[in-house]
């Protein structure tokens, strides 16, 4: 039976084997590659992102995070005339290969998603990859709506999804 909880630094191990395996084997474009201060960042909660893992006893298979500082999200309120409202995003979604299919994502953003009303923020946002059907989908079952296509930092090609909060 799996088991959802924050990963903390005692999982640091476990959570770096996991980023380095799942990145290794997707499409370079289907995942934004964390910068080296984001991966140094990863257990600042309050001006990163709280970060929360599926364990399948002490193993973790999967982890999603809310990336809550405003100054990260500056570009995209700017573009999308938000200035005024605080915004949060899922992202950081990765799943052993192994255990892909069994809601796990779908689990740990609904876990985050409630982090955001929790901390009251106004907007929630995703992206995903136009050709990652499976990650598309999920955005869409936790409630986040399909806002259109872009291309992001990097020349990324990614669908936007959006939620508002309040």
């Amino acid at each position: 039976m799996l088991e959802y909880k924050k990963i903390t630094e005692e999982h640091k191990e476990q959570l770096f084997a996991l980023i380095d395996r799942v990145l290794s084997n997707i499409p370079d474009n289907h995942f934004i590659p964390y910068e080296q201060w984001e991966l140094d960042s990863m257990f600042d909660e309050e001006n990163y992102a709280p970060l929360y893992g599926a364990f399948d006893g002490d193993k973790l298979v999967g982890m999603a995070q809310l990336y809550v500082s405003q100054d990260m999200m500056a570009g995209f309120k700017k573009d999308f005339d938000l200035q005024e409202y605080s915004v949060c995003e899922l992202g950081g979604n990765l799943v052993l290969p192994e255990y892909r299919g069994m809601g796990i994502t779908t689990t740990l953003q609904k876990m985050e998603l409630e982090i955001a009303r929790e901390r009251g923020f106004d907007y929630i946002i995703s992206m995903a990859h136009p050709e990652n059907p499976a990650s598309c989908k999920t955005l869409e079952r936790v409630g986040l709506k399909f806002y259109k296509t872009m291309e992001v930092a990097g020349g990324f090609l990614r669908n936007l999804y959006m939620l508002k909060l309040k």
